[in-house]
C-alpha cells in the first residue's frame, strides 16, 4: 500500500509534477505514422495532461503543437493543412511544424509581428512507423530514440495496436507485473474448478516435464493453472526492475516467467513460447486516461500473415481490427474499443471459450479489472501479498527516481542503461539452479555492454 501523498506523486503526470517531469526526460511514442497524411487532417492529441494537435505538412514533416491558436484561442484542429503549415480557420494565422508564425493576414502588413509569435511545439522523430516526441527541456533531450529491440526493426517485423484506457497510467501498467492473475483472469473455468476441488492436505501430482526439454504453450498453461501462487523474486536494475516468477515443471525442473520494467513506462511482459515477443508502452494522456501501445515483434524476421491474423482475432493482447468504436472527435477516440464499461466488456459466464472471466480477449479482461478500479486507484487501502512483489518494486523505482529528480535534481537513468532485449523468453530450468545464478546470468545478458551503448 502507498500513502495518499505518495499515490499522488505516482499518478500525476502534468508539467511541474515529479512524475510528469520524469517522463519529460524521455522520448515518448506519440502517434502511428499512418495516422497522419501530408496535407491531411490534423488530429487531436493529449500527452502528459497537455492538449495538442498533430499534423504532417506538405513536405511530410510532422508537427506537434499546442492545441489553440495564440490569437483568439481557436482550435487548430480545424485548421487548413496546406502549403507548408497549419492555418487557423478563425483569422488565418498560420504556423509551421516548429510553431513559428508564418502569416497573420488580419493585421495590416506594416504592423504584422509574425517574427514575435511562436507557439509551444515539441520535436519529433519518425522511425519505422512510429512518431516520437520529446516534451522536456531541450538540454535534456537524448540524441537518439530509445535503444530497445523493437524500435529499430522494420515495420514488416512487428504488429502495433493502440487502446485508449479510461484509467490512470500506473494502475494499468502494474497489471503487467502481476504474475498470479494469469491463473485466474486469463485462465479457464475448468482449470479453476479443478484447482479448488483439490484436497489441500494432499500433495498434487507432479507437473509433466517438457519432452526433450521443449516448452510448449499447452504446457505453459498447465503450469500456471496448476500453481496460481508463483514464487516471485525481484531485483532493481539501472533501468528499472527485473523479476522472475517460478512454478513447478516436473520433479526436476522449474518453469520461469520473467518481467522487465524499463523507465519510464515500458513493460517487457513474459515471452510466451510460440508467440512473438511483446512490449507494452503505457503512455499517459493525463492523470485519468492512458494510451497503451502493444507491440508484438520478431527481431530477426518478418511477421507472416497467419501470425498477424491470429493476433488480431480478439482473443489475445490486441483489439481486433473491427473492435473499435466510431471516433467522436475527442483525443485518441479512434482507439476506443467497442467493449467497455457500458456493455460490461461483453461479459458472458456461459461463453463457449471456457474463460474464467466470462470475457473474451486478454485485452478486454485486463481492461475490465483496471478500469473497474476507478480512474485513480486508492493504493492506501490495498492488501498486497507475496506475488505482488514486482508491482511494489515498480512503484518504488518510479517514486524514488521521480522524487530524487524533483528534490535533488538527480538525473534519472539514461538510455545507455536500457537492456538490448525487452521481452525475455519463458523457460524451464533445473531445480538445482538457484535464483541468484539464474538472475545473474540473465542480467548479464540484458546489460548493454559499453560497445553496444548508443553513440
Amino acid at each position: 500500500m502507498l500513502s495518499a501523498e505518495r499515490n499522488k506523486i505516482l499518478t500525476e503526470v502534468s508539467a511541474g509534477k515529479p512524475m510528469g517531469e520524469l517522463m519529460r526526460r524521455y522520448w515518448i511514442p506519440a502517434i502511428m505514422a499512418e495516422e497522419l497524411l501530408p496535407n491531411g487532417r490534423p488530429i487531436r492529441l493529449k500527452l502528459l495532461g497537455e492538449d495538442l494537435v498533430a499534423f504532417r505538412d506538405s513536405e511530410g514533416k510532422v508537427g506537434i503543437l499546442e492545441a489553440l491558436c495564440p490569437h483568439r484561442k481557436a482550435p487548430l484542429y480545424y485548421g487548413r493543412n496546406e502549403d507548408g503549415g497549419l492555418t487557423c480557420i478563425y483569422h488565418g494565422w498560420k504556423f509551421n511544424t516548429e510553431g513559428a508564425c508564418l502569416q497573420m493576414p488580419n493585421v495590416p502588413v506594416e504592423t504584422q509581428f509574425t517574427d514575435r509569435v511562436h507557439i509551444r511545439w515539441y520535436p519529433t522523430r519518425e522511425l519505422n512507423g512510429i512518431v516520437w516526441t520529446f516534451m522536456g527541456s531541450p538540454e535534456h533531450m537524448p540524441d537518439e530514440l530509445p535503444p530497445l529491440d523493437f524500435v529499430g526493426i522494420p515495420e514488416s517485423h512487428r504488429l502495433i495496436s493502440k487502446q485508449r484506457v479510461d484509467a490512470n497510467w500506473a494502475q494499468v501498467l502494474e497489471g503487467d507485473f502481476d504474475p498470479s492473475h494469469i491463473s485466474f483472469l486469463h485462465g479457464s473455468v475448468s482449470a479453476y474448478r479443478e484447482f479448488i476441488a483439490r484436497d489441500p492436505a494432499e500433495k498434487p501430482e507432479d507437473a509433466p516435464e517438457p519432452e526433450d526439454g521443449v516448452l510448449t504453450s499447452k504446457l505453459e498453461r498447465h503450469y500456471w493453472h496448476r500453481e496460481p501462487w508463483p514464487k516471485l523474486t525481484v531485483m532493481s536494475t539501472p533501468y528499472g526492475m527485473f523479476s522472475g516468477a517460478r512454478r513447478d515443471a516436473g520433479p526436476s525442473s522449474h518453469y520461469y516467467r520473467f518481467n522487465q520494467f524499463i523507465l519510464p513506462f515500458y513493460a517487457g511482459p513474459p515471452g510466451d513460447c510460440e508467440l512473438p515477443a511483446q512490449c507494452n508502452i503505457w503512455v499517459p494522456m493525463d492523470d485519468l486516461t492512458t494510451i497503451v501501445w502493444r507491440v508484438s515483434y520478431h527481431v530477426d524476421r518478418p511477421m507472416d500473415d497467419d501470425e498477424r491474423e491470429s493476433m488480431l482475432d480478439g482473443h489475445g493482447a490486441h483489439v481486433p481490427v473491427d473492435g473499435y468504436r466510431e471516433p467522436d472527435g475527442s483525443a485518441e477516440s479512434r482507439w476506443v474499443p467497442k467493449l467497455g464499461r457500458d456493455n460490461e466488456y461483453g461479459l458472458d459466464h456461459e461463453n463457449p471459450y471456457d474463460y474464467f472471466a466470462g470475457i473474451v480477449g486478454i485485452w478486454a479482461q485486463d481492461r475490465a479489472c483496471t478500469e473497474g478500479m476507478g480512474p485513480i486507484l486508492d493504493r492506501s487501502t490495498e492488501r498486497l501479498v507475496s506475488s505482488d512483489a514486482a508491482v511494489a518494486m515498480v512503484r518504488r523505482v518510479l517514486l524514488n527516481t521521480a522524487i530524487a529528480l524533483a528534490e535533488t535534481g538527480a538525473a534519472p537513468p539514461t538510455q545507455d542503461t536500457f537492456p538490448p532485449v525487452t521481452a525475455i523468453p519463458n523457460t524451464v530450468l533445473p531445480r538445482t539452479a538457484s535464483w541468484e545464478e539464474i538472475s545473474s546470468d540473465l542480467y548479464r545478458q540484458q546489460t548493454r555492454q559499453p560497445s553496444e551503448a548508443p553513440a
